[in-house]
């Protein structure tokens, strides 16, 4: 579901700015953070509960945190700072496409990346828009380091085949998968979940997951 647009969020993000990435120039990530360390990417992006727990969590790791909608960017930053009591040191914001990644990162930059709860396209003549397709899961690849890991959430059974097959065709192995997360509790070890997560499980919706590393 769009979030409608909320007025205040272009004056916050020009607020807090310096949690923003600018993207004129190509990004060197251990230029954008006060120590140099492993670098995680969500994109889609959402709220960012996601996103803001993992750095909690994981202070000895740099995370970004990307949306293409700037509201959404707007109420994830407000998110963040209030729950940090500040600016957070290891999370930064982008507010761009998943097809310009590689116009803004440098290959061989995240040591890991997560979809969660991304965009279905449910009609077959979007299938090019999910973000699981092989073009993008090539783009990812590029921008992954060795043995960089792709974990991908979703409640949209569809969506979770469809990324199987995709997933055949490119430099991935498949590495975990399940139709049912919530099903066994080694599955929930060290699990965060989305504010979707929690609403579709709340629901009795299955949470569907992949874990895929690559392979070069």
């Amino acid at each position: 579901m769009r979030l409608r647009n909320k007025n205040w969020t272009k004056e916050y993000i020009e607020k807090n700015n310096s949690l923003m990435i600018k993207t004129e120039n190509k990004v060197m990530v251990e230029n954008l953070f006060e120590k140099t360390q492993k670098t995680y990417l969500e994109i889609g992006c959402g709220k960012g509960q996601f996103i803001i727990k993992n750095a909690i969590k994981y202070e000895n790791q740099n995370y970004i945190a990307m949306e293409k909608e700037t509201t959404v960017i707007g109420i994830a930053i407000k998110k963040a700072i209030e729950t940090f009591k500040g600016h957070p040191k290891n999370l930064k914001f982008l507010n761009c496409y998943a097809e310009k990644l590689l116009d803004i990162f440098l290959e061989n930059t995240f040591d890991g990346i997560y979809l969660n709860f991304s965009d279905p396209w449910p009609k077959k003549k979007h299938y090019k828009k999910r973000l699981t397709y092989i073009c993008f899961l090539n783009i990812y690849e590029k921008l992954l380091k060795k043995d960089g890991l792709i974990e991908i959430k979703t409640d949209n059974d569809n969506l979770y085949e469809f990324s199987l097959e995709q997933i055949k065709d490119s430099n991935f192995e498949l590495i975990f998968s399940t139709n049912d997360l919530y099903k066994y509790e080694k599955n929930l070890v060290n699990n965060i979940a989305t504010e979707y997560e929690e609403k579709f499980h709340s629901q009795n919706k299955t949470i569907n997951k992949l874990v895929i590393k690559k392979i070069r």
